[in-house]
């Protein structure tokens, strides 16, 4: 694994990026869309990535979360995460980490 690719994701990963939702022009009220605009894409941008990259790992990262949340239930996880709740941070963490490792595994070695 090289360095660069170590870095992003450990930055990534400090920062909480459990990040989500896809569809830019969904409604503005919809918790997938809400986290993916003002916490999945911002905080990937901070950490290095790409508008592109960080928009190919919170597309997969909502897709991961809507399979296992229902909207209703993500709303809820999303509020708990706001409000600074680690289990929160930790459960969309680990979505995000699954798809950041998946999506940059695919750039460093296409």
């Amino acid at each position: 694994m090289n360095k660069t690719y170590k870095l992003l994701i450990g930055t990534i990963l400090s920062l909480g990026l459990g990040t989500v939702s896809l569809a830019q022009n969904a409604n503005a009220a919809n918790p997938f869309t809400q986290f993916y605009n003002n916490n999945c894409v911002p905080e990937a941008k901070k950490a290095g990535l790409t508008q592109s990259e960080a928009q190919q790992i919170c597309n997969c990262t909502v897709e991961s979360l809507r399979k296992k949340y229902s909207t209703q239930a993500f709303s809820n996880l999303y509020a708990q995460y706001r409000n600074g709740d680690n289990t929160a941070r930790r459960t969309l963490t680990r979505y995000g980490q699954n798809c950041s490792q998946e999506v940059l595994d695919d750039i460093l070695w296409e």
